[in-house]
């Protein structure tokens, strides 16, 4: 078993408790109330030659804890400030101690569209993201059968959230490059040995023939992994730990 495994474990086992005490119909009320406007986070992306998605997170089960002064208001501040095109932000609460709350209070005070970092396989969770201001969501291949990636790539469209399809080889890019909406996230990080490689990210690009937005996601350091990154014609990039510990430069 895989940490991958016990995270989607211990998120189904949460999602009982929540669908307790906040029933879909109720959240559904709420959307129905609020109409809430279509999300940019793709939009904020494309056409752009160097587009970070700063994330915020305080932990993760790699690296443990991140941030002890753990401020996610304040960073998305400084992330603002360094010209970030986009935030990302964990609200996955035991393995990455995030939280929705994080979310809604970043929301209150950014411009800057903001992805759901989470585990989705549920759509309880889709509106929940809604609700919560979440302009995107993520959908991982790998946890995910094709069936369901269908469904929650409709269920997304159909409330405006824009999402990105993360992958982690060929076998599961070509599951899912007839989506041709989706923002293709490729993770450089192996999630069963934690190991990280940002040859995944060129590599798949050089297989990819769709014209979707592809960002590279995990393992990016500094400028100069953008710039390689860039000569492969990868011009989207989610960077976390490192901008988290203020190393990136």
């Amino acid at each position: 078993m895989t940490i991958l495994d016990d995270i989607v474990k211990n998120t189904r086992q949460k999602l009982i408790q929540k669908k307790a005490d906040a029933p879909l119909e109720q959240i559904k009320s709420q959307l129905k109330d609020l109409k809430l406007p279509k999300g940019n986070f793709k939009e904020n992306l494309l056409n752009k030659d160097q587009a970070i998605i700063a994330e915020i997170k305080k932990a993760s089960p790699s690296a443990g804890i991140i941030s002890e002064d753990f401020n996610p208001v304040k960073k998305a501040k400084e992330y603002e400030d360094f010209g970030a095109s986009a935030l990302s932000i964990l609200t996955e609460e035991d393995f990455f101690q995030g939280s929705n709350q994080f979310l809604i209070e970043v929301k209150a005070i950014t411009k800057l569209p903001i992805i759901r970092k989470d585990f989705m396989i549920d759509e309880y969770q889709f509106y929940e993201a809604k609700l919560i201001g979440a302009d995107c969501i993520l959908l991982i291949a790998s946890v995910l059968s094709d069936e369901e990636i269908t469904q929650f790539v409709n269920l997304a469209e159909t409330l405006e959230l824009d999402y990105i399809i993360e992958v982690h080889d060929e076998e599961e890019l070509r599951r899912v490059e007839h989506f041709e909406q989706a923002m293709i996230g490729v993770n450089n990080r192996n999630l069963k040995t934690f190991e990280v490689d940002l040859n995944n990210s060129i590599n798949l690009k050089q297989l990819f023939k769709g014209d979707n937005l592809f960002i590279a996601e995990s393992g990016i350091k500094n400028q100069d992994d953008i710039d390689r990154l860039k000569e492969h014609d990868i011009h989207a990039f989610l960077i976390g730990e490192s901008l988290m510990k203020g190393d990136f430069a």
